[in-house]
């Protein structure tokens, strides 16, 4: 692998494609994103807007905002993500927050929309930790130190209500008497994105590096089993029997190897946790790899073969079911970055083998030509599918935060 090539590679996809993909969805009037899009990328559905991919959208902005002002970007008029920038934080901050929380939904004027299974607006903590990234990221880039108050107020209120429980977690309820994976790795990445906003600011932020040292000992303790990151977690007995307990998310715990390491290389010791997290990432891409057609299941057993076991009729344990083999456009950007990163780290040449044939895969399988972006939803033989999985959305994040990764990982160096 010759590193300017990888580079240029995909600083040429962030300016050639994916930018110039996504500003036709653009809202300049009222700010943000719309987000509603079918599977195939060429058609708006709505324009709700989910609060999330605004916060998302907002993140990503502020990265190429920052990578254009350090020239990499030089195709992209920096002004323009400036201003996009401004309209979607004045949207979050006057639409979607509301008592120090935030909306799950809203029109694309900002009007709140009641969420219909919970009959609240504030249906889903990851909204709330979406948005809270995307701010972050405003105020760091623009060094906006007026902000820093009222993005205070939202983190200190997401970590409050985690830590008292109440939240709720749409289109997923946490069943009850479970913990669940994806609690301490949103608050992992939030955390941290918090941190190296208090970094830019000259602020005090000891108490944030122990709260995230404290979600890695959570993830790699409490969720981690025989090389294996748990999603859902309650009794010895539901882990062999129950379908819920025994499924694994290989795209899931990659994504949040990448925010460990990045949380470690700062903040921690990434030596004593290394063997443990090239073991995990390994594992996970070995047991998710489909060896017929290539590419990563999206559920898998940790036997390694299809979910199985006895099954409750909650909407999640029905989408392990009707779409672990499907392949998604997001756990394979994931897997990337990780195994470029891992490897930059270790120098483990396994790494650079599963980034080979991850890279190969997924530029095979899932780039729309025609548009510039990804049909992000395939069938196991990588053929379309058009059937939702989760949200009726389609958001500029996982591809465009990971070839920013990269190229940030390369322009290190």
């Amino acid at each position: 692998m010759i590193k300017s090539e990888t580079y240029n590679f995909y600083v040429s996809q962030i300016e050639e494609d994916f930018v110039p993909y996504w500003s036709k969805f653009v809202d300049r009037e009222n700010g943000g994103i719309f987000n509603c899009i079918n599977n195939f990328g060429d058609k708006k559905l709505s324009d709700h807007k989910f609060t999330w991919s605004q916060g998302r959208y907002l993140w990503i902005l502020g990265k190429i905002y920052d990578l254009s002002q350090k020239n990499i970007l030089t195709k992209i008029d920096y002004n323009d993500i400036k201003f996009q920038m401004d309209k979607t934080y004045e949207f979050i901050s006057k639409y979607a927050i509301y008592d120090n929380k935030c909306c799950y939904l809203l029109d694309a004027v900002g009007n709140k929309l009641i969420d219909e299974k919970t009959n609240r607006y504030d249906a889903s903590i990851f909204a709330d930790c979406f948005a809270l990234i995307g701010m972050v990221q405003y105020v760091k880039s623009l060094h906006k130190v007026e902000l820093v108050d009222e993005v205070r107020n939202l983190y200190e209120s997401i970590v409050d209500r985690i830590e008292s429980g109440k939240f709720l977690t749409e289109p997923y309820p946490i069943p009850p008497n479970y913990k669940v994976h994806s609690i301490p790795m949103i608050l992992l990445n939030t955390t941290y994105e918090y941190i190296k906003m208090l970094q830019r600011m000259h602020l005090q932020h000891t108490k944030e590096i122990n709260y995230g040292l404290k979600q890695i000992d959570t993830i790699l303790v409490e969720f981690h089993r025989d090389g294996l990151i748990r999603e859902h977690v309650s009794t010895d007995e539901n882990y062999e029997t129950r379908m819920l307990d025994r499924h694994i998310n290989p795209g899931h715990t990659l994504e949040c190897m990448w925010f460990v390491i990045e949380f470690l290389k700062e903040f921690g010791d990434i030596h004593k946790y290394l063997p443990s997290i090239i073991n995990i990432a390994q594992k996970n891409f070995d047991l998710g790899w489909d060896k017929k057609h290539g590419g990563l299941f999206r559920f898998v057993d940790r036997d390694g073969i299809a979910p199985h076991g006895k099954m409750g009729d909650s909407d999640f344990e029905i989408l392990i079911e009707n779409t672990h083999d499907m392949k998604l456009w997001w756990p394979h950007s994931e897997m990337l970055y990780v195994f470029l990163l891992i490897y930059e780290v270790t120098q483990d040449k396994r790494m650079l083998e599963n980034y080979e044939k991850a890279y190969e895969y997924t530029f095979k399988t899932f780039p729309n030509r025609e548009i510039g972006e990804w049909i992000q939803i395939r069938k196991r033989d990588g053929s379309p599918e058009e059937r939702l999985v989760a949200l009726p959305v389609k958001d500029p994040f996982h591809i465009l935060r990971n070839f920013i990764k990269i190229v940030e990982l390369y322009e290190m160096r």
